[in-house]
C-alpha cells in the first residue's frame, strides 16, 4: 500500500534546524548548540548537517567557534526542497493502494486524499524564509 505521507525524522529535524538557523540568521550555530536546543541526537544532527552542506543549503564555518550559516540557496528554498533533500522526491498518491483494485467508480477516500494532497502541496511551497517568520 502507498503511504499517504511519510516524512522522516531526519527531514523533521532538518526543518527545525534550518528554522532555528533562520531565526538566528547572523549567528554561527554549532551542531552541539542546535542538538541541545532541538533535543535531537548530536550524531544524527551531524549527519543531517552534512547532507544539507552537500546540497548547498548550509555553509560550514570551521574553527573553535565554528558551526553553520544558511546560504543564499537556503533563503530561496521551499519546505518541500528540504524534505526532498532528506527523503527523496515527494509523490502524491490519489489512491491508498499501489494500483486501483476496487470496482468503485467513486472512491470513498478520494476526497480525503485530494484535500490532503492540496494541503501538503501548499505547505511544501512555503519558503524557508517565510516559514521562519511564523511562530
Amino acid at each position: 500500500m502507498k503511504i499517504t505521507i511519510n516524512i522522516s525524522n531526519a527531514a523533521i529535524i532538518a526543518l527545525h534546524a534550518l528554522d532555528l538557523m533562520a531565526k538566528n540568521k547572523d549567528k554561527v550555530l554549532s551542531t552541539t548548540e542546535m542538538a541541545k536546543k532541538l533535543k535531537a541526537s548530536y550524531n544524527h544532527l551531524t549527519k543531517i548537517m552534512q547532507q544539507l552542506t552537500k546540497a548547498g543549503i548550509v555553509s560550514p564555518i570551521r574553527g573553535p567557534k565554528g558551526g553553520f550559516l544558511l546560504t543564499k540557496k537556503a533563503e530561496k528554498s521551499k519546505l518541500k526542497d528540504i524534505i526532498e533533500i532528506m527523503d527523496g522526491r515527494i509523490s502524491f498518491a490519489d489512491c491508498l493502494m499501489n494500483t486501483k483494485i476496487c470496482a468503485r467508480k467513486k472512491c470513498v477516500f478520494r476526497e480525503l486524499m485530494s484535500d490532503t494532497n492540496k494541503r501538503l502541496n501548499k505547505i511544501g511551497n512555503i519558503g524557508l524564509s517565510e516559514f521562519a517568520k511564523t511562530n
